[in-house]
């Protein structure tokens, strides 16, 4: 579990996490330890053709891991079957917030969904759709943008809000876990992640600055949070 150093007023807490710099690379060497994984929101809609292209699609990373079985699922059916075509892979075409179809009840020693949990308008729903898919010791990776990121209080400050149109919330460390808790899933490790471009000079230049931040306080500087959770029940 991260370490919160929890003020009972007001629910203030002091936060410490590890901080990684590619979220990528951490969610291949998670998938990479399990043997059978499920990928929620694998064609990556409205940005399917540019992964594609640039070669960046997680779902085409993943399907190259050795001995590991990726099954790919999305609500967005063109998406899923222009990712399908491209890669030859087929992809379950299914809301797991309605229904989990019987074949993959609990056949996934991981369910990997990430950046799909601020799309969701039901979290619990989702999350418990996620549980059915898992196997009775299986793990959980959700990764979300970050509430607690810099980059947002900036923007505030200049008086602006930059979000997904698809968006329905954002995440915090703390809010992560409750939301995960409510859904009878227990956190076991949290991360937070760089996200910016290594090009340019500015990103560059945040990058190290972020880095620095962390260095001093091991704060959730970063773009967005991981999580790693299992079934409390």
């Amino acid at each position: 579990m991260p370490d919160l150093c929890n003020d009972q007023m007001f629910g203030e807490s002091r936060v410490k996490l590890p901080l990684t710099v590619s979220r990528t690379d951490y969610l291949l060497k998670v998938a990479a330890a399990h043997r059978r994984v499920a990928h929620i929101g694998a064609a990556d809609s409205p940005y399917t053709s540019d992964r594609l292209a640039d070669g960046t699609l997680l779902h085409s990373l993943l399907l190259r891991l050795n001995g590991v079985e990726v099954v790919g699922f999305d609500t967005d059916v063109e998406a899923a079957q222009q990712v399908s075509r491209a890669l030859n892979a087929p992809i379950v075409t299914f809301d797991i917030a309605a229904e989990v179809p019987s074949e993959h009840i609990n056949s996934y020693d991981l369910v990997l969904a990430g950046e799909v949990l601020e799309h969701v308008d039901d979290a619990n729903r989702f999350l418990l759709g996620c549980k059915t898919l898992l196997t009775d010791d299986g793990v959980l990776c959700i990764t979300v943008p970050n509430a607690c990121s810099p980059k947002v209080g900036l923007r505030a400050l200049l008086g602006t809000e930059v979000v997904h149109p698809d968006h329905h919330v954002y995440y915090s460390p703390r809010t992560l876990r409750q939301t995960l808790d409510q859904a009878g899933l227990g956190i076991f490790e949290m991360l937070t992640y760089l996200y910016l471009s290594p090009r340019g000079r500015v990103s560059r230049g945040l990058s190290l600055a972020l880095r620095g931040a962390h260095a001093l306080r091991q704060g959730p500087v970063g773009e967005g949070l991981i999580a790693l959770a299992q079934s409390k029940d």
